[in-house]
């Protein structure tokens, strides 16, 4: 069996965890053997413009074949602008058209005919590419929705609705990641297409034991954007050092916040006591992981959130919101801890909690490691290989 992936969003050598879920989805499958191959389309940048910044300099050296970790991912290119700015929601306007130039790419490149099956990771521009695939070869495909923004939502109005609905109509299965993305697509999707699958976390193979040292370590894994509510984290960390000054902060990620993030530590009089890694590859930061005594992400706007699964593997009781996808696999003060979103009260006192209640700590954070051992990457990957296997079988 071939199966052919397209998401937008796959771990880069600049970007080594957007998509994280996608590549460890690609991971338990071959470890099930199924062959898998990627297409991963990244922004247009020529190389003369790398002076502009860093990014754009690395994502024009991104060749357009690479393996990556025994994953062969193409990289055709598509035009994109700053993450939800102005252009950038214009240019989402095109996508069927930049959906059409891509998919003709790929027929240049890639033997289409080989694969069994394509797995469309986002309604756009990957579902309407593998659309677009299905029409010419006959393959099926499925789609999974992996939140509730514009690459994974029908718009409301116009030619993209339309396209959106027919895109939706002919996938074989839609697959959502939590009830949040289900409560968001449902109504135009046929209800023996949709299927709650949540996203699997990574491979044994990868996996380190939890240090047993008491590190006092709380640490963040995310993007520094707004909506992750790293502020939130590092105001209701001043409330807790103050009475507990034996504890540290470690934010992992990067992002538009990282210099207002870094002052705001500086002005709470706490900068000495928060370390920024950066951006690391999953594995570095899996071993920081390991590490923790609290992992605490109180995002909103959150589809599902693969890290706050990487960390309950581990045994460490974990924070998130109330209301976001994490909540279909959290009860509170049970396998996890959830706060009402931009709460600094509610986040201090659920952080007091878990370091003043040891013996309670540590008893969450075992409910959570085996609640979430059904997604582990060994029954994921029989789960989605037996679904490829029956879609496969009943084509007509």
């Amino acid at each position: 069996m071939k199966i052919l992936f397209l998401s937008w969003a796959y771990p880069k050598s600049n970007t080594p965890y957007l998509g994280i879920w996608a590549h460890q989805q690609a991971l338990a499958l071959k470890d099930k053997g199924v062959e898998v191959d990627v297409v991963n389309i990244v922004p247009y940048a020529p190389k003369f413009a790398g002076f502009i910044s860093e990014k754009i300099k690395k994502y024009a050296h991104i060749e357009k074949q690479e393996r990556y970790e025994g994953i062969l991912v193409q990289h055709p290119r598509f035009f994109r602008a700053k993450p939800n700015s102005y252009l950038d929601k214009i240019l989402s306007r095109f996508f069927w058209f930049q959906s059409k130039r891509i998919a003709v790419d790929l027929e240049s490149e890639v033997d289409i005919s080989t694969f069994s099956l394509i797995h469309a990771h986002n309604l756009f521009p990957d579902g309407a590419i593998a659309y677009l695939l299905h029409k010419k070869f006959n393959i099926p495909y499925v789609i999974t929705l992996h939140d509730v923004d514009q690459y994974n939502s029908c718009p409301e109005k116009g030619f993209q609705r339309k396209l959106s609905l027919r895109i939706l109509e002919k996938a074989k299965k839609v697959l959502v990641v939590s009830k949040r993305v289900k409560n968001n697509i449902e109504t135009h999707v046929n209800n023996n297409q949709l299927q709650l699958f949540y996203n699997t976390y990574w491979t044994y193979a990868r996996k380190k034991e939890r240090t047993n040292n008491h590190s006092n370590k709380i640490i963040t894994i995310a993007s520094l954007i707004e909506r992750k509510g790293v502020h939130i984290i590092l105001q209701a960390f001043k409330r807790i050092w103050d009475t507990h000054p034996d504890y540290e902060l470690i934010i992992i990620g990067n992002g538009s916040q990282l210099l207002p993030l870094m002052k705001l530590a500086k002005e709470l009089n706490i900068d000495k006591h928060v370390t920024f890694t950066g951006v690391l590859e999953h594995q570095e930061a899996m071993a920081w992981l390991t590490q923790a005594t609290i992992f605490c992400l109180p995002s909103w706007d959150e589809a599902f959130g693969v890290v706050y699964a990487e960390a309950m593997s581990y045994g460490i009781p974990i924070i998130g919101c109330k209301g976001e996808g994490i909540e279909d696999l959290v009860t509170n003060q049970v396998n996890g801890m959830l706060v009402e979103a931009e709460s600094v009260d509610e986040l201090e006192k659920a952080l007091k909690f878990l370091i003043e209640h040891s013996d309670k700590a540590k008893q969450i954070g075992q409910s959570g490691r085996e609640s979430i051992k059904e997604l582990g990457p060994d029954l994921f990957g029989d789960r989605l290989k037996q679904l490829y296997q029956e879609i496969i079988q009943n084509i007509d």
